[in-house]
């Protein structure tokens, strides 16, 4: 994988953990391409369809962010996947919420919890 500076990767069992680091300005940008790539092609790797998205580390973020997660899903619905989102901040989950990707994704509020839905 390269240089992270967007999105930090751990596997926990069959579930990939997908970690926001900092908020993402736009999808035009290469290293942000360039980590969802990797993404994509972990997901493959490991075959797994499970993700679960944590923003600990970022509280707001903008319709790029939201872009980055649709395609992620777009990569991984077609096999059954399931994603979740948790540690959203309170502007974090009403971003969420006014995108309505809260219907598309359940939200949790910590990782061990979406983690135990997932499992």
């Amino acid at each position: 994988m390269s240089l992270l500076r967007y999105f930090r990767c751990q596997p926990d069992g069959p579930i990939l953990v997908v970690e926001i680091l900092r908020p993402v300005g736009s999808l035009a940008e290469e290293a942000v391409m360039r980590e969802l790539d990797d993404i994509i092609a972990l997901t493959a790797r490991q075959s797994t369809h499970k993700v679960v998205v944590d923003f600990q580390q970022t509280s707001y973020f903008g319709s790029s962010m939201l872009e980055a997660l649709r395609i992620i899903w777009t990569k991984i619905e077609d096999e059954e996947g399931r994603m979740i989102l948790c540690n959203l901040s309170p502007v974090g989950l009403e971003i969420v919420q006014i995108a309505k990707f809260d219907q598309l994704w359940p939200i949790c509020n910590t990782r061990e919890e979406a983690l135990a839905r997932l499992k």
